[in-house]
């Protein structure tokens, strides 16, 4: 019960950022991983694909972005996330991010 409410206290915080500025995607990010922590996938979705929407180069997002569409049994919308992020990754020069999502693209692959 303790993390429920420290969780929906961070979730309120993160929102009153929000309203002062709709377009951080720092922020964006930030709700999107609150709500997957708590498991509420589609509103994590929404956060996640905003980011995509308002900042495409913010690469960070394309590995949390996939991994709710695979818990969501997405595979389809995983693979082409992932797909979008290494591309980006690779134009970027973003190594860190890069390996992470050929890595999660490959994990796909297996299954």
């Amino acid at each position: 019960m303790r993390n429920q409410v420290y969780n929906s206290h961070r979730i309120e915080l993160l929102l009153q950022l929000y309203e002062k500025d709709a377009s951080d995607p720092f922020t964006l990010f930030a709700l999107g991983f609150e709500y997957q922590k708590k498991g509420e996938l589609y509103e994590a979705l929404r956060w996640y694909e905003s980011i995509v929407k308002i900042t495409p180069n913010y690469t960070g997002v394309y590995y949390h972005l996939g991994k709710v569409y695979v818990e969501l049994g997405r595979m389809k919308d995983a693979a082409r996330i992932y797909e979008k992020g290494i591309e980006i990754c690779k134009k970027l020069q973003e190594m860190k991010d890069l390996a992470e999502l050929q890595q999660a693209s490959m994990e796909l692959d297996d299954d």
